[in-house]
């Protein structure tokens, strides 16, 4: 049987393929990468970051309105 070779951070034969058929040095490679992942995770929940320029200002109508600062 052919060795198989899987080009570096590739993760689609991950999740398409069988796992019987992919090398045992691309899964434990696929682990490694998945478990530091889940290390770096600071919560199950991620939020993107608020940039600074944007303040929420409260209105009568909306108060959920944001603000743009003029940047001229």
């Amino acid at each position: 049987m052919k060795k198989r070779r899987i080009k570096h951070n590739n993760l689609l034969p991950w999740f398409t393929d069988d796992h019987g058929t992919l090398p045992a040095s691309y899964l434990h490679s696929c682990e490694k990468f998945f478990k530091s992942i889940k290390q770096q995770a600071p919560s199950a929940k991620l939020q993107a970051p608020r940039p600074d320029n944007l303040k929420l200002k409260k209105n009568k109508k909306r108060f959920d309105s944001y603000e743009i600062p003029d940047i001229r």
